[in-house]
């Protein structure tokens, strides 16, 4: 039938030595059209000698159904928070988020390859503990972006200028705070007449330089 063939696509993501799930669109169509004839044939009046299988069935495609939308709340999340806390400093400053997040990222990678091990979409997806686990790492990395929201909110508080920055440009920020070329384009959102900063051979700050391309030197380098 139409569940012949039908994998779990796995595609390997960026350098993380994992994978994300892909293709979900044309397995949710499936579902949704056999729900559709699952539960037209559980009002049949002649649904009799059929309604165990017709209720296992549709467990089966419920219990399917909600893994994949679990499934893929834990990787939106996941895909958010992973490069974060690839970051030492980041980690450094936020260990306990930092913590948690590894527990759920151990959890990822052995999902994604016991899915990578046994694709069958109807085998592998069939799992109530696989559903419970998702719940739980949703929960987990929901604590791990508010610990990261009120860290952010934390550092605007005492430099307000962050104000100006989106949490993505102000966590870019933090996680490289010693390279000064990764902090370099959110110094104009900053400070209104710095456009950039000169740096020397030694990565010591010597100039500021306004939008307008005037070099104001400082008195004294600055080593970042």
């Amino acid at each position: 039938g139409e569940w012949d063939g039908m994998d779990l696509q796995i595609l390997s993501y960026k350098d993380t030595g994992t994978g994300i799930l892909k293709g979900v669109d044309e397995i949710n169509a499936i579902l949704d059209e056999h729900v559709t004839m699952t539960q037209a044939m559980a009002f049949s009046a002649f649904k009799g000698p059929f309604e165990e299988r017709i209720d296992a069935w549709n467990n089966k495609l419920y219990m399917v159904s909600e893994v994949l939308e679990a499934w893929l709340k834990v990787q939106r999340d996941w895909l958010y928070l992973q490069p974060i806390f690839e970051s030492p400093d980041i980690n450094k400053q936020l260990p306990q988020e930092g913590r948690k997040f590894a527990n759920v990222d151990k959890m990822w990678r052995s999902t994604i390859s016991s899915a990578k091990s046994n694709p069958v979409v109807l085998e592998f997806c069939d799992n109530e503990k696989l559903l419970e686990k998702f719940k739980e790492c949703a929960k987990v990395l929901d604590m791990v972006q508010k610990g990261l929201s009120d860290y952010l909110e934390t550092k605007r508080s005492v430099f307000t200028r962050f104000y100006f920055l989106s949490n993505d440009e102000l966590l870019s920020i933090l996680s490289e705070s010693k390279d000064i070329d990764r902090v370099q384009p959110h110094l104009k959102k900053c400070f209104e007449g710095i456009n950039e900063v000169r740096l020397d051979e030694d990565h010591i700050i010597t100039d500021m330089i306004s939008p307008e391309k005037e070099v104001v030197p400082f008195t004294e380098p600055i080593d970042p």
